[in-house]
């Protein structure tokens, strides 16, 4: 009895030790998907003013916000008491190409939110305005493209689920999960500074209303949930072009992305690459606006990036609005 209560053991040992061989490939499987890359950013900046606990401005700093600005080294800082804007430039290699990219840490609290900002609230799926100047009319301290929902109108294909400032403008959307471009994934904005991500067909414009979402946005795809890849990215988005991202670390906390595309010093990335660099900085899950000449970070109503050249034109398109967060005297006119 003691030799059969052994071996079973003994047995019972020895799968568990398999299982555990299994499991841990799966895990550094995972890890391993996150492809790094040697990158550049500017210096440690140094010329903090005064900060509370969190990381927010001090009350007793005499201005109500400090902007810093520094092109040349790509660092640009907005400081209040409820929001905290860092924007650093940096240079590596997308494979064998250059490419150049910025990353906007975004810290916010009390009443502050991620809002859709029209070129004209009075037609909004029609009016179109360049980014920098939807930002500047709405002295927003920092602003990113949106979908351009209004490009789709124009040429009659499908919108997507879209609604601004509480109102639904378009519902003709895809059933489930495609890989087409754009996939029409949706990205839902709260007042209280929280987003959702879905594909189509999980959730009705009415259900995102009695949810409370204010704004809509069809574009995508949805880059990775709970920091697990979308399998769609390596179906239709492995092109390298300028591209934009949202993604979010916690409660307040947001990271932006926007790549470089179709100028000299950047050959602009495919979505694996801005997965990987948003997933570097903590993200659970993040979400694809769109990219190409849409792409646009703006910080103060200037933009940040250099835009790259297509169609002979070296500027942001046109588009029906952005979305954009804070407002400040400081915002360029």
């Amino acid at each position: 009895m003691r030799r059969k209560h052994s071996s079973g053991r003994v047995r019972l040992l020895l799968l568990l030790a398999l299982l555990c061989c299994i499991g841990w490939p799966q895990a550094a499987a995972q890890q391993a998907s996150i492809v790094p890359v040697e990158a550049m950013g500017p210096p440690p900046f140094e010329a903090w003013p005064a900060l509370d606990s969190a990381g927010f401005l001090a009350l007793e700093w005499p201005e109500k916000d400090f902007v810093h600005r520094d092109e040349q080294a790509g660092r640009w800082v907005y400081l209040s008491a409820d929001l905290r804007v860092v924007i650093e430039r940096f240079t590596g290699k997308n494979g064998r190409h250059d490419v150049v990219w910025f990353i906007a840490d975004i810290r916010f609290r009390g009443a502050q939110a991620f809002r859709a900002y029209c070129a004209d609230p009075k037609n909004p799926s029609r009016a179109q305005a360049r980014p920098a100047q939807i930002a500047r009319a709405n002295r927003l301290v920092y602003a990113q493209n949106g979908d351009l929902f209004s490009w789709r109108v124009y040429h009659r294909q499908r919108t997507g689920l879209i609604i601004r400032n509480g109102r639904i403008l378009h519902r003709n959307t895809y059933a489930r999960a495609v890989a087409a471009i754009p996939p029409l994934d949706e990205l839902a904005l709260y007042p209280d500074g929280h987003i959702e991500m879905r594909v189509p067909g999980q959730l009705s414009a009415q259900d995102y209303l009695d949810r409370g979402a204010i704004d809509v946005l069809a574009f995508g795809p949805i880059l990775f949930q709970d920091k697990v890849k979308d399998v769609r990215l390596d179906k239709s988005f492995t092109h390298r072009e300028p591209r934009s991202a949202l993604g979010v670390v916690g409660p307040g906390h947001f990271i932006g992305i926007l790549v470089e595309g179709r100028n000299a010093r950047s050959a602009g990335a495919n979505l694996q690459f801005v997965a990987d660099r948003l997933l570097e900085y903590g993200c659970h899950e993040a979400f694809t606006l769109d990219g190409g000449q849409t792409a646009a970070m703006v910080f103060l109503g200037e933009e940040v990036m250099d835009p790259g050249i297509y169609n002979g034109f070296q500027q942001a398109r046109k588009q029906q609005d952005v979305i954009g967060i804070g407002q400040s005297d400081q915002t360029a006119k």
